[in-house]
């Protein structure tokens, strides 16, 4: 008798199998990695904001006031630009003309500098010099949208000021002025992804939106929109708070804290944490 040699190999259902295991393993762990790298994300975009928090509060200390949201004497100038020698990004400051606007010949080479501290790394889609971080200025309680949320039992009681700490047309507030609280004020929002339009998570691919670069005087905005009733967070970046992060947004506030803030909020309780002197006492369980 010649010598039997046994071969080993999977059958092709034993390969199938092995092949629907991993399949499945990988459909277990993927949606665990994409979390940790949008914790990873978010994470970075808390410390952005962390630094502009820290650097309006620094630009306080040295002027008493809180920069204005923009400037439009001697020239236009939005309020990122007020703020990076407390950035440490002096030079950049210093090539700024701030008697020209923004984007006058003599100001192109300074203005067009990406700086990372500005963009949030959740951001889908990139543009040169942008920022993903504004001043939003006020809560216009008229629009279609916000008028029918606001009056007596209404989920938002009827103020006589909406506006927020960084005011328009150059006026400034002082620490002293928010009343309210450093602690329970919002200071400073995300508004990411402009110029392109982004609606509840999906690309709308229509207009672009203008403000989109860091030292545009246009990049501030005002709420004046909701969406599923009364949700003012991830609507629509159309000049309205927005983030890529899922169901939230990052918010720096006036103490220079940063908080993750939840789409339901509580819209009295929103409200109440945007304007800086209206007497709301807002217990910290509440966001």
């Amino acid at each position: 008798m010649g010598n039997e040699r046994k071969t080993f190999g999977f059958t092709l259902v034993e390969l199938l199998v092995v092949i629907a295991i991993i399949a499945v393993l990988i459909g277990l762990l993927l949606p665990a990695v994409q979390s940790a790298r949008e914790s990873g994300r978010r994470l970075q975009c808390s410390n952005n904001f962390k630094q502009i928090g820290l650097a309006m509060i620094n630009y306080e200390a040295s002027y008493k006031r809180f920069p204005p949201s923009h400037i439009d004497t001697p020239a236009k100038h939005n309020c990122l630009s007020f703020i990076l020698p407390f950035m440490e990004l002096q030079s950049v400051y210093d090539r700024i003309d701030f008697k020209k606007d923004w984007n006058k010949d003599v100001n192109i080479d300074a203005v067009k500098v990406n700086i990372p501290a500005f963009r949030c790394p959740s951001t889908v889609q990139y543009n040169d010099y942008g920022a993903d971080y504004a001043a939003d200025v006020y809560i216009d309680p008229t629009t279609d949208y916000i008028k029918p949320l606001v009056g007596e039992n209404k989920p938002i009681t009827s103020r006589l000021n909406w506006e927020g700490v960084l005011k328009t047309d150059g006026k400034s507030v002082k620490a002293s002025q928010i009343t309210d609280g450093l602690s329970t004020t919002f200071l400073f929002f995300e508004d990411a992804g402009r110029p392109y339009k982004y609606k509840e998570g999906k690309y709308a691919n229509d207009n672009t939106i203008p403000g989109a670069q860091w030292a545009d005087r246009d990049a501030y905005f005002y709420t004046h929109k909701v969406c599923n009733k009364f949700q003012f967070l991830n609507c629509r970046n159309d000049n309205e708070i927005y983030s890529f992060h899922p169901g939230g947004c990052n918010f720096v506030f006036c103490d220079g804290s940063v908080h993750y803030i939840l789409n339901d909020i509580n819209p009295e309780t929103f409200v109440s944490l945007f304007t800086y002197n209206c007497g709301e006492i807002i217990p910290d369980d509440e966001f």
